[in-house]
């Protein structure tokens, strides 16, 4: 056998157990993220005065580990809401419902979440809104 033949039949043999390693890892990790993956179902949207932001409101279910919370974030108006890229400013732990009251432009009130829900995130300004909970 010329050593050319044989140099391929070592590549080969050693590419299969490779690329079937690779695949395995590949639906190991596809199956492992999937338990891991949080559920985000939009509750509401509320538009600013002029339209032009918008607070919404989301519930987080990650699965059995991870409690859920209920989250809120402001948004332009024409963005697309997204977990990962919007920041939060509201996080409280399991569903609660928000109610949400633009007072001006610049000012949005925050109310219905009842005193012994566990707060994770309560902040007083988002940019150059300042929200007000009642």
């Amino acid at each position: 056998m010329s050593r050319r033949r044989w140099i391929g039949i070592v590549v080969a043999a050693l590419a299969v157990p490779v690329a079937a390693g690779f695949f395995f890892v590949v639906i190991v990790d596809n199956v492992m993220s999937r338990f891991g993956a949080c559920r985000i179902v939009r509750q509401r949207a509320f538009a600013s005065p002029s339209g032009s932001q918008l607070v919404v409101v989301v519930w987080k279910s990650c699965g059995a580990t991870v409690p859920d919370s209920t989250q809120a974030s402001i948004i332009a108006r024409g963005r697309t809401f997204s977990p990962e890229s919007t920041p939060t400013f509201l996080s409280v732990l399991e569903h609660q419902d928000v109610l949400v009251a633009w007072s001006s432009e610049h000012a949005v009130r925050i109310g219905s979440i009842s005193g012994t829900v566990q707060i994770y995130k309560r902040d007083q300004r988002v940019g150059d809104v300042t929200i007000n909970y009642e």
